[in-house]
């Protein structure tokens, strides 16, 4: 296996969204995780969150006390409905949150590479729009790390 590579991020949020961040990292969460999900005919899993037209891979944010890994499997049956087998990295984001008058916070966001183990592609119902699977890239992208993601 290769050299996973590492982006390095700067989010811009609010006050607001930079206290609920301190708060869950004084929970004693890292960050977040996301699967990059492929089949055997090498086909990989994206979302749609509702209300955006950019597709990425399913994950969220890390519970206290819980694995990256474990996040990525759990956000991508919770999200897309299938269940994963990890299997590497795909990459890695250290991300600075910084907000107006605030020191910023460190997170890591992992994206992880995973086998499709099984279950029906759905949305849930109120986070994701649309769930499906791709043999190239979409044009419209959450980020733009997703189109360095394998194919």
């Amino acid at each position: 296996m290769g050299e996973c590579p590492v982006e390095d991020d700067r989010w811009d949020v609010s006050t607001r969204a930079w206290d609920r961040t301190r708060e869950r990292f004084d929970a004693g969460t890292v960050g977040g995780a996301g699967a990059w999900v492929r089949r055997a005919d090498g086909d990989a899993l994206v979302v749609r969150h509702e209300g955006e037209s950019t597709w990425s891979e399913p994950g969220g944010k890390q519970e206290p006390g819980e694995a990256l890994s474990t996040t990525a499997a759990r956000e991508t049956r919770e999200e897309a409905g299938v269940a994963v087998t990890i299997t590497g990295l795909v990459m890695l984001h250290r991300v600075a949150v910084h907000a107006p008058e605030r020191d910023p916070i460190r997170r890591l966001i992992a994206t992880f590479d995973a086998d499709y183990a099984g279950g029906e592609p759905r949305p849930r119902e109120g986070e994701i729009a649309e769930v499906r699977w791709v043999s190239d890239h979409p044009d419209s992208l959450l980020y733009p790390a997703v189109a360095q993601y394998p194919l």
